[in-house]
């Protein structure tokens, strides 16, 4: 979960509207205003930035094939001896503090493998030793802190009893299992190696020219000076964030408040300041990207917006496109598709150094 930080330059003018005496309250869109009126640009062409150029490592490489290869592994159940490191032993558990059993700490025919970390410090290591049928007290201590803060730093003891042992195999890396995975073009050792770091290498380029984009973008909105942004257009705009926040941190099974400290800072209790202040400073971005595409000339024809809502009805599932477009705010769309093509501007006309 990752937090865009904007960097913003706030200065003190005096507030005026498009159309003298309009309601800011009704200036939802970007289309009622004159973006201008509330935007002052400074330096928006031959920005620079510094950031390292992505590289694979071969150890990231590696993490990569031993993971592919771990998947592939093999089990077979082992009796006449007890458990040791790198087994995966199916047990049974009840874990006590003070004599009395707590919550979440019980349960039957679980698979761990030891030495894989599962298991909060001292457990695993507990468990090797245990013969098949055995029972065993393991004593641990909570880590503080803990997800549970009744449990965390305090001492508990489990009661672990082993029900079966297995060995896991896990294949060498050969080209002959390479060329069993049956990837296209792919048949040797080297192939694949090449194959996952091209995979990587274009994971992090991705993220690399997210990095530059909001790089560039603060870059400019600190060589800028704001008016307030009309209130329609961020009431707009925080109704919509706080709606796809949410949507976010139920994703990850999180409450909204815990997901916006944890993404945006502040507080649980302030979450809702926290995303309209979020709003404001994404409000004041897109006035000034709009500004931006009026004094350069930038604009997206029919034929290019029609052609970026096809292409988002097709990777969507929307069976057509007319269903897709009730689906979504149009005019907010527009925004959108006006703000990545003043992005592109931005950083086809900045200069990007390696750190």
């Amino acid at each position: 979960m990752k937090k865009r930080v904007l960097a913003l330059l706030m200065a003190a003018v005096t507030v005026f509207c498009a159309g003298c005496g309009a309601d800011p309250s009704t200036l939802v869109y970007l289309k009622d205003f004159k973006a201008a009126d509330y935007v002052k640009l400074g330096e928006y062409k031959g920005l620079e930035v510094s950031l390292a150029t992505p590289e694979v490592t071969e150890e990231e490489i590696m993490l990569y094939v031993n993971s592919t290869l771990d998947a592939a592994a093999t089990t077979t159940e082992v009796t006449g001896r007890a458990v040791q490191m790198g087994d995966i032993a199916n047990i049974d558990y009840v874990g006590k503090m003070d004599g009395v059993a707590f919550d979440g700490g019980t349960a039957q025919g679980h698979d761990l493998t030891i030495g894989s970390g599962q298991f909060i410090d001292g457990f695993e290591d507990g468990c090797i030793g245990i013969e098949i049928g055995e029972t065993k007290d393991v004593e641990v201590t909570f880590p503080d802190p803990y997800t549970n803060p009744d449990l965390a730093g305090k001492p508990a003891v489990f009661t672990v009893t082993v029900n079966a042992i297995k060995e896991k195999t896990v294949p060498e890396f050969t080209d002959e299992f390479v060329a069993g995975l049956a990837l296209e073009g792919i048949s040797t050792t080297e192939d694949y190696k090449n194959y996952i770091k091209d995979g990587l290498l274009n994971q992090k380029m991705s993220d690399y020219e997210a990095r530059v984009e909001t790089m560039v973008v603060d870059a400019a909105t600190k060589n800028c000076e704001f008016k307030e942004v009309p209130s329609g257009m961020v009431d707009r705009m925080n109704k919509t964030l706080t709606n796809n926040i949410g949507s976010y941190a139920s994703m990850y099974g999180m409450d909204i408040r815990k997901y916006v400290a944890e993404v945006y800072g502040g507080t649980e209790e302030n979450f809702e300041a926290t995303l309209l202040e979020q709003t404001k400073l994404m409000a004041q971005q897109y006035v000034m990207m709009q500004a931006i595409a009026d004094k350069e000339g930038i604009a997206i024809t029919d034929e290019e917006f029609e052609k970026m809502v096809e292409e988002e009805a097709s990777l969507y599932g929307y069976e057509t496109v007319d269903e897709y477009k009730e689906s979504i705010d149009m005019d907010a769309y527009k925004e959108f598709a006006i703000t990545m093509k003043v992005m592109d501007f931005l950083k086809e006309n900045a200069t990007v150094t390696a750190k």
